[in-house]
């Protein structure tokens, strides 16, 4: 089926939207992180935003086929399914209500991974923290350490899986001008191949890419969001640096244009077009992002019901990430041990961390049970599901996001967009997306981040002052606003661009 602009039936030319790396990052992983939160929302508003255009584009999901199609159209409805899935909101889909699901091998499985993320996780937490310390926090350790050993063997069996690749393998033969049996009949020179998500997992991805444009015509456009594994390959391991550089060197040349999350991305491109002698646009456009995304589109925040198993309102602060070096979790926990050493323990808050445990933290997992995760004062909600993420987000007293580098910083924006203060590293992009309703810190300089968190306890007033400050002063941006930059982008990519070929 394939997802059409109503506004006309004779479009001026068509946008082929890749939705590839949303249905694989789905085979691997149970929640979504800010990209594909990102793409989601940005690709549910197109079809508006395009209709709305003077130059008329249809919009066309597509991912690679079985085959190796490398344009296989993709219903919205199908990818909207998949995202509720991926975040547990089916039950909240349109239509949707427990006698209208058939019982089919998907469904049950959609059943099983609710169950499994939701009601009975809260209440097996629930139930064991409702023991004896001296029995209940043993049995949660070996809880966790089971979902660990469990994660891990998934990550292994999953590596040795052989990868089926397209029909455009490194050596293939060179093209011909013979018509393609895996191309659609509908497909014109100039039309645009749009990339919002990150498929450098892909291995042959850059193989696909080229052989559209030099075989279609087609114009790609690529989001990027970050160039971490080549700047800073120190928190990334060794094989994904690998990946991801040869991913980018192979797949840049083969770009009409490049677009940005972020002024500071935007630059770190820029640079490396230049490093490299690319031969694509220096000017790289910025994508507004929207302010409102996953939980921060929801307005029962100041009324939705405490869960069993999270910590009590107003007891903690709250850091939402998947915890990786890069992300600076050691950095909070030495600033937590300080504070035990200073204060008394009922006046320091909570540090909860909200996410999964993810690259190189393992000697932060050793530190944190070495310590019995300082006693209860540092705690883990593993792959929060989006109603447990709410709750979090209403009973936290603010946000902490101590990251060391970013390609934008979704995670403050959605705790602004809920109302919640954010105290942030003052690094790369996260003053652009936190602005001037933020408070910032060093994030490698312990007494700036430690003075920061102490300020805020010991001045509640203030902490007050400022949560309505953030309430009544934070600027919303619309996903159409995204989405509408970045049709802007296409239009001019497709007003410049010429066929390849000739």
């Amino acid at each position: 089926m394939i997802t059409r602009n109503t506004a006309s039936d004779n479009p001026d030319y068509t946008i082929w939207v890749d939705v590839e790396d949303l249905f694989e990052y789905a085979k691997h992983n149970p929640r979504p992180s800010g990209i594909q939160r990102l793409v989601f929302e940005i690709i549910t508003c197109l079809e508006a935003s395009a209709a709305a255009r003077p130059l008329r584009p249809q919009i066309t999901f597509v991912r690679q086929g079985p085959q190796g199609e490398p344009l296989l159209p993709v219903a919205l409805s199908d990818i909207t399914e998949l995202f509720s899935q991926l975040t547990g909101t089916e039950d909240r889909l349109p239509g949707h209500s427990p006698a209208s699901v058939s019982v089919s091998s998907s469904s049950i499985r959609s059943v099983l991974r609710r169950i499994l993320r939701g009601n009975l996780r809260s209440f097996v937490i629930k139930s064991l923290t409702a023991l004896p310390v001296s029995l209940g926090t043993p049995l949660i350790r070996a809880g966790i350490a089971q979902m660990r050993v469990f994660r891990q063997l998934n990550h292994m069996l999953q590596s040795r899986k052989p990868r089926a690749l397209s029909v455009l393998a490194p050596d293939a033969s060179p093209l011909s001008d013979t018509p393609s049996p895996y191309l659609p009949p509908n497909i014109k020179a100039g039309d645009i191949f749009l990339v919002l998500g990150a498929p450098w997992a892909s291995p042959a991805f850059s193989h696909r890419i080229k052989y559209l444009r030099q075989k279609a015509g087609m114009q790609p456009v690529l989001l990027i969001h970050d160039l971490i594994p080549i700047r800073r390959p120190e928190w990334c391991p060794p094989a994904l640096v690998r990946l991801f550089s040869e991913w980018v060197e192979k797949t840049l040349p083969h770009c009409a244009r490049v677009l940005a999350n972020s002024h500071a991305t935007a630059t770190d491109v820029w640079n490396y077009i230049q490093e490299k002698r690319l031969n694509i646009p220096e000017t790289i456009p910025v994508i507004p992002l929207g302010t409102a995304f996953g939980v921060s589109t929801r307005t029962d925040i100041e009324t939705s019901k405490p869960l069993p198993g999270l910590p009590a309102p107003g007891t903690y602060m709250l850091f939402v990430s998947t915890m990786e070096a890069r992300k600076n979790h050691l950095f909070l926990f030495r600033i937590w041990c300080r504070l035990l050493q200073d204060l008394p323990r009922h006046k320091v808050p909570t540090l909860v961390f909200a996410g999964r445990p993810g690259l190189l933290v393992a000697d932060l997992l050793q530190q944190l049970e070495n310590t019995r995760w300082l006693d209860g004062k540092v705690r883990l909600i593993d792959n929060p599901d989006d109603d447990e993420l709410l709750a979090l987000y209403k009973g936290c007293q603010c946000t902490l996001f101590p990251s060391l580098f970013e390609g934008w910083g979704l995670p403050v924006t959605e705790s602004l967009a809920l109302g919640r203060p954010c105290l942030a590293a003052s690094t790369t992009s996260l003053p652009e997306a936190g602005g001037k309703i933020s408070r910032y810190f060093d994030p490698e300089n312990l007494d700036d981040g430690y003075r920061a968190v102490r300020a805020i306890i010991d001045n509640p007033d203030e902490l007050q002052k400022w949560q309505n400050e953030v309430k009544t002063q934070f600027l919303h941006i619309s996903w159409e606003k995204s989405a509408d930059a970045v049709l802007s982008a296409c239009e001019e990519t497709f007003l410049e661009g010429k066929d390849p070929r000739s």
